[in-house]
């Protein structure tokens, strides 16, 4: 096989979908001016085969598609794909040529599956599926919003004070938790987990769905309003098809579950994995490391007895999932079981018959549902890189588990360390003890790590972690043997994984980064960093002659989080960080919700907004009107606090025709500043208000000459038609505004002849190929 046969293999290049698709994507490239480099020009030529050869072309020869072609391809939202490649740029191209083909065939039922990765032979490719109220349907994970959102009823005028909604995605992929019971036994069966789930009152809200969602295409879950709580859940599942029982579940699957959630991670506040509890272990561990910056709660979840059940525990680990998914700053992949919150890469299970089947041997719990949520903030692990939030999706399958125990054959060691290995994680013995008379193990050990295997040792032991102040242990150190502390052995299998898939890393790189705690999952001691209390605390409760430990929590938790919002409005990194020091987490909000980095973005103070952003503090978290942070400097009209937050991950996160009213507003006022902002933040500025018309209809309208200068410069088309039939250029015609119209007319000059000089530069690269060939 040829090396280009083996770069476009598994591509679905006699697809006529696909191929639509791909002259698309080729259209919005060349629009966004973004080269494109062999092996992506390979993929869409090879796409673009299977295309009719008739082709319609506008005036200035571009190929243009039919309305309905249009449609097809861009869905509700044509300029979000053209917006993200734009943002995303070169590096992310050849991605996104994969995902925008893979997502036509799997909306159209056709299982895909990556050219860049081989399959586990176990591996079974799946469909998403949802229940919409009376049938299941397929959906994709990255069109699925569309469907979601766009069809909420409006509240009335007079209508009381609701709470504000948050949006979980649930994505059920088979255990337990959804089975039916048959003749005495359980078994999956697929859609009945969504069905039975709407007939439940504790998950699912049907008075409250039917008056605000009656007319949505898919309609959602909601749970009832929870004490509290200040903001309901709403929720929506959809169904792997086909369901696994979770003894099935492979890397693959990890990689779609992890996929799938990017493809729909700016569109939810939190993700709810259903899981059978076998390996459930094994995917929080995996997901944990794939997903990169994650700025957003993924809990998984599941149970010991259906949910459908009388007595179950299944009902209690969903809605208990569902409310930390939806309301609480926990940017972390966790696990949640009988009434505990525990993180991901530090959880086993320890029993097949209880209902506390998992546990986290060595760390207390982020979070317990008691009568009150007690939240442990100060042990959630966030990110402190500031970049927004990728999904890594290249593990490397040639990893064991060599377990240690007496008088084992030096053959069976052989054997497991030889090539094609290339990690392992060594169980061993109490605090990392190896038997130091079994020299032939250790010389096996010793070659396998000179070859380049990577090995990490960690404790048989379920509590503890790895010493090396015994000599028994110190003997394997000393041959290039990595400590593993006290990571469990799931998540010691995961990080070996991807830390082997990281192909940019070196050797040494990858022996660094699994000494290091990457997502919490193990306990890096660090004798030099020495947390202090802070001091206006103890002397709050001294006057208010406070004595319990409660009270006292209290008090930090009410006056803390204004004071450090204050030090935000400062701008001076310095105080922040004196107050970082005295042990103050920045992610909690006060009384609006409200975060530092909030404050800090509000006030357009770049240099709190960047030291905020390296410690950790949540993008995307929401106030109590429903702003994160990057729409705060937006308003603020603090462009390079906009570009930093958006640098590091941050959207526009508040609904399409909102956007464009915001957007007729500053175009109503002239306020191209403002304009710039919404540029900035991520905005094509081709949003429509709910008369349908653009930012353009309204400058053109009030006269702005100068919003229509830079709103025609950034590309917006002056013949786009509203509600009323009514375009820009009509609009200024019919006012008689000849300046305006002359603005038009000579930016639309310049398009066209950059377009010719375009076209004529990709003329002449053509007749240089052919006359090189």
């Amino acid at each position: 096989m040829s090396s280009d046969e083996e770069n476009t293999k598994g591509f679905p290049c006699s697809c006529a979908e696909g191929a639509t698709v791909a002259v698309a994507v080729s259209a919005k490239l060349r629009e966004q001016r973004l080269p494109l480099d062999q092996h992506q020009q390979r993929l869409l030529n090879m796409a673009s085969a299977a295309i009719p050869a008739i082709h319609r072309y506008d005036a200035n020869g571009e190929r243009r598609m039919s309305e309905a072609e249009r449609h097809d391809i861009n869905g509700s939202d044509k300029a979000s794909t053209t917006n993200h490649l734009k943002a995303e740029g070169q590096l992310e191209m050849n991605m996104k040529l994969h995902q925008l083909l893979d997502e036509k065939l799997e909306e159209k039922g056709t299982p895909v599956t990556s050219p860049r990765r081989p399959l586990d032979e176990s591996h079974m490719p799946k469909l998403l599926k949802i229940h919409d109220g009376n049938i299941m349907r397929n959906v994709s994970a990255t069109n699925l919003v569309h469907d979601l959102h766009e069809a909420k009823i409006a509240p009335a005028l007079d209508a009381p004070q609701q709470l504000p909604e948050t949006r979980v995605l649930c994505l059920y992929t088979g255990g337990t938790i959804g089975m039916k019971s048959q003749d005495g036994v359980y078994s999956p069966q697929a859609g009945y987990l969504p069905e039975v789930i709407r007939t439940i009152p504790p998950l699912n809200d049907k008075l409250f769905i039917e008056k605000n969602f009656a007319n949505s295409p898919v309609k959602p879950y909601a749970l009832p309003p929870v004490r509290l709580m200040k903001k309901r859940v709403v929720y929506w599942i959809v169904e792997y098809e086909p369901l696994l029982d979770s003894c099935d579940m492979t890397f693959d699957d990890w990689i779609r579950i992890a996929t799938d959630i990017r493809k729909a991670y700016h569109n939810y506040d939190g993700f709810v994995v259903l899981h059978g509890t076998d390996t459930l272990a094994y995917t929080a561990s995996a997901l944990s490391f794939m997903m990169e910056n994650l700025g957003k709660p993924v809990i998984i979840t599941g149970s010991q007895i259906p949910v459908a059940e009388v007595r179950s525990d299944g009902m209690e680990n969903l809605v208990g999932a569902l409310i930390i998914a939806g309301n609480y700053d926990i940017p972390e992949v966790c696990v949640y079981f009988n009434n505990k919150l525990m993180r991901g890469n530090r959880t086993v299970k320890m029993d097949n018959a209880a209902l506390e089947a998992f546990d986290s041997p060595n760390m207390q719990p982020l979070a317990r549902m008691n009568i009150k949520i007690q939240v442990n903030y100060d042990s959630i692990f966030r990110s402190t890189v500031v970049n927004p939030f990728v999904v890594h999706d290249n593990l490397c399958r040639n990893v064991g588990l060599l377990r240690i125990f007496p008088s084992m054959s030096i053959e069976s060691v052989r054997a497991f360390l030889a090539p094609p290995t290339k990690g392992v994680i060594l169980q061993t013995f109490g605090a990392g003890n190896m038997p130091t008379r079994r020299k032939d193990i250790i010389e096996a050990l010793k070659e396998a790590i000179a070859r380049g295997c990577l090995v990490v040792n960690c404790s048989q032991c379920l509590r503890g972690q790895v010493d090396v102040n015994y000599a028994t242990g110190k003997i394997l150190y000393d041959i290039g043997v990595i400590p593993g502390s006290d990571m469990t052995s799931e998540a010691a299998m995961a990080k070996m994984c991807y830390v082997l898939g990281k192909d940019e890393w070196d050797h040494e790189t990858k022996r660094m980064m699994l000494q290091a705690n990457l997502r919490g999952e193990m306990t890096v001691t660090n004798e030099d960093v020495k947390m202090r209390e802070l001091d206006i605390i103890p002397h709050i409760a001294k006057c208010l002659r406070l004595s319990s430990g409660n009270e006292v929590q209290l008090i930090r938790d009410t006056i803390l989080p204004p004071l450090f919002c204050n030090a935000a409005k400062t701008n001076k990194p310095e105080i922040l960080k004196s107050i970082k020091e005295a042990g103050v987490n920045f992610s909690s909000p006060d009384y609006n919700l409200r975060t530092a980095l909030h404050v800090a973005a509000s006030n357009g103070n770049l240099e709190a907004v960047r030291y905020l952003l390296s410690i950790g503090v949540n993008i995307h978290a929401k106030d109590l009107f429903s702003y994160n942070p990057l729409l705060c400097a937006v308003k603020a009209k603090a462009r390079k606090c906009v570009e930093e937050l958006r640098k590091a991950g941050g959207v526009i996160d508040i609904p399409q025709f909102k956007l464009g009213v915001d957007l007729c507003l500053a175009a109503a006022h002239g306020d191209v500043e403002q304009l710039r902002c919404w540029e900035a933040a991520g905005s094509g500025l081709i949003e429509t208000d709910y008369d349908g018309r653009t930012a353009l209809h309204v400058a053109v309208n009030h006269h702005q000459i100068e919003a229509v200068k830079y709103l025609m410069q950034q590309g917006l088309d002056p013949f786009v038609v509203d509600d009323f039939g009514t375009t820009p250029m009509s609009e200024a015609k019919r006012k008689n505004f000849k300046d305006i119209i002359n603005v038009i007319n000579e930016e639309l000059a310049k398009r066209k002849t950059s377009k010719e000089k375009e076209s004529a530069e990709e003329e002449k690269d053509s007749a240089e190929k052919v006359h090189n060939q």
